[in-house]
Formats: C-alpha cells, sequence, structure tokens
C-alpha cells in the first residue's frame, strides 16, 4: 500500500490540536517539543534533498578507511613507512604522483554525492602534513596530540631530498636540528592511537594527559582501574587531536559547572567494535533541554569536530525549577547524524525515569573493521 503523505497544513493541525492538552500537563512539555523537533528537522531534510543539495553522513567507518590508506596502501604507506631501499627514492615522482593522491583523498572528504564523508579537520590535518606544496608565506599548519601547531612536512624535505638523493628521507636532519622521521612520528600519532611508538603516544597516556591537564587541580579525578588495563594496549585508527578537542570542551564544561560536584571519573570500556571512553561528572545535572536539541557553542563545536571521527553522547540527571525530573539520554553524535550545507541535524533527547547520579560524557572510539 503507498504511503500517504501527509501535507504541512494537516501536520499543523495536528500540533495546534495538541498543544493545548499539552500545556495542561507539564511532563509531557519536553517529550512534546521533542516530537516536533524532530518533525521540523525530517521536513527540512526532505526539502534539501529535493533540492538538490549534497548531505554528509556521520561515519566513523569512512575515518578508518581514511586513515587506513597510509598503512595499507602503496600510494600512501610511503609517507609514514620506511622507503623501500633497494628502490632509490625519486621526489619528483612523488611530487608528481600527489595529484592522484590528493584526489582520492579529497574525494572521501568531499564526495561530490551524499553519502558518508571524512571530517574536514581530519582531512586538513592530514593533507598539511604531506602536502608538497605546502610552503610560503602561508604555510598550512597541522596539530601533533599535545595541541602544538607544527609547520614542519613533506614539504620541508624537497629541497634536502634533491641535494641528498643518497640520504634515507627519514634521516634527512632540518634546520631546526630534529631529523624527519620525528616528524613521521609525531605524524604517525595523530591518524592511530598506537602501541609500537613512544609510551606516551599510547592511548591510556594521552587521554590521561588530556584529561588531567584540562581540568583544576582542586577536582577529585579517579580514574578506574580498567582504563589504563584497557587503553594501554588499544590499536586504532582515530583522528586523535579531534577526540582530545573534544576531552577539553568536556573539561570545560566540568570545570564550569565544579561548584555543583567536585567529583570526576573516567571509565574506559570494550565492547565487540567499539571503546567507549566515559568521564562521569558526579552530581552533575542537566536544567534546559531546549539548548541540547539544538546546540549551539561548545557543543556545536564539539559536534562538529567529532563528526565521523567517533559516536558522541551525553546521559545526566535532569533537573528543572531547583526539582528533580528524573534524567535525559542526549544523542549528540551517532548513526543518523546528517550535515546538510555544514549544518548537522538536532540531537536527539529522550527522557529517562532512571536516575544518573550526575551526568556521563560517552565516547564511542571504533576499533579496526
Amino acid at each position: 500500500m503507498k504511503k500517504k503523505h501527509i501535507s504541512d497544513i494537516d501536520r499543523l493541525a495536528f500540533y495546534s490540536a495538541i498543544s493545548a492538552r499539552v500545556a495542561e500537563q507539564s511532563d509531557l512539555i519536553p517529550k512534546f517539543m521533542s516530537c516536533l523537533a524532530n518533525d521540523l528537522v525530517k521536513r527540512d531534510t526532505r526539502i534539501q534533498k529535493s533540492s538538490g543539495n549534497i548531505i554528509y553522513y556521520h561515519s566513523p567507518s569512512r575515518m578508518i578507511e581514511f586513515l587506513r590508506l597510509f598503512s595499507t596502501n602503496d600510494d600512501f604507506k610511503w609517507y609514514t613507512h620506511k622507503w623501500d631501499i633497494s628502490i632509490p627514492f625519486d621526489i619528483e615522482r612523488q611530487i608528481n604522483r600527489q595529484k592522484i593522491t590528493k584526489s582520492i583523498l579529497r574525494d572521501m572528504a568531499y564526495p561530490k554525492e551524499s553519502g558518508p564523508a571524512v571530517n574536514a579537520n581530519t582531512y586538513n590535518q592530514v593533507w598539511n602534513f604531506i602536502n608538497f606544496l605546502n610552503s610560503g608565506e602561508k604555510l598550512y599548519t597541522w596539530t601533533n596530540s599535545k595541541i602544538e601547531y607544527i609547520r614542519e612536512g613533506w614539504h620541508s624535505v624537497i629541497n634536502y631530498s634533491r641535494e641528498n638523493p643518497t640520504i634515507p628521507i627519514e634521516n634527512i636532519k632540518l634546520e631546526n636540528g630534529h631529523q624527519f622521521k620525528d616528524y613521521i612520528r609525531m605524524f604517525k600519532a595523530i591518524i592511530e592511537f598506537r602501541t609500537d611508538l613512544k609510551d606516551d603516544d599510547r592511548f591510556s597516556e594521552v587521554i590521561w594527559r588530556c584529561i588531567t591537564d584540562g581540568l583544576p587541580k582542586d577536582l577529585e579525578l579517579n580514574f578506574n582501574p580498567r582504563f589504563n588495563e584497557i587503553g594501554y594496549d588499544i590499536n586504532v585508527y582515530c583522528d586523535v587531536v579531534g577526540v582530545l578537542s573534544a576531552i577539553n570542551i568536556i573539561c570545560s564544561w566540568i570545570t564550569k559547572h565544579k561548584s555543583i560536584s567536585s567529583k570526576v571519573t573516567v571509565d574506559l570500556l570494550s565492547d565487540k567494535d567499539a571503546y567507549i571512553l566515559e568521564i562521569f561528572h558526579i552530581g552533575s545535572f542537566f536544567n534546559n533541554i531546549a539548548k541540547l536539541e539544538i546546540p549551539s557553542g561548545d557543543l556545536a563545536n564539539l559536534r562538529n569536530r567529532l563528526f565521523s571521527v567517533c559516536d558522541f553522547s551525553m546521559e545526566g540527571d535532569y533537573v528543572k525549577d531547583g526539582q528533580q525530573r528524573n534524567s535525559i539520554y542526549v544523542g549528540v553524535l551517532n548513526d543518523g547524524a546528517e550535515s546538510i550545507n555544514g549544518n548537522l541535524s538536532n540531537c536527539s533527547v529522550s527522557l529517562s525515569s532512571h536516575l544518573i547520579g550526575g551526568v556521563k560524557y560517552k565516547l564511542k572510539i571504533y576499533k579496526r573493521s
């Protein structure tokens, strides 16, 4: 049977008819507003699709596919792996071939048709390191896992390689005294959480440093033993800087509300296809559903930075007018998230009678597929 189309006039009449009853029962208002907001998003999405706009879908698996190229594809492996010394390294050939590699990467970040897309920041991080033409007055930097802006990249070794063709690329010494392999290692550490680099590049060390640096020292911060037990041996393709940027925002929220509670716990869980990093601000709460459904400010920035990097959700107790009103689950980034002309769809918000005891921030980082 063909699905009957409901006109906008009929839809408006329906909402008008039930709004009076909803107003009489305050506990129904959040649900009503959530349904209305979701319906408007779906309507806008249909309009956007019919107008021919390209819609990008949140897809951490696409990011994994993108970053995996530097481990599995011969056209990309040499950016991060030692060159086969049995074959002379030809810098000119690699510069010419980059037209092909750029096209592959760019199509994954900016596909010409609707579908999964790599985060633009993830793409820029990678491109600014490998781009041979990244030079001149406007040099584009990339960011390492210590959130430092790095100017060095493959463009830095062109002249050295031309002048010293027999010296392995990774051993070339730059003007600042560092060998180029230092920057290759640094780049590896921002496209993967690895166990074969330095100890301070491991998941547990990087995340621990980010959280402890991001929170005030007067907070009571505890890490579940699982955090180190699991986190020390994690190997995943990941936009590490994207995750760290999100954690910094979460830490700023906790700091802003530390007068409510000074206790924070950090846990790490492993399920079949992902790791779940949980930052729990004990005793905190939500008090504004509308700001959670239609994000702005830091929450909007977090969503943009984590789009196609990892899933993100929040759950916490809900307090309104000074009274406990059960709890809220917020699906900030999940399978249904879309970006239309750079604008992300609204968050899904649902009420629950199960109390949380505070606010939990959950980052779901997918394993190698």
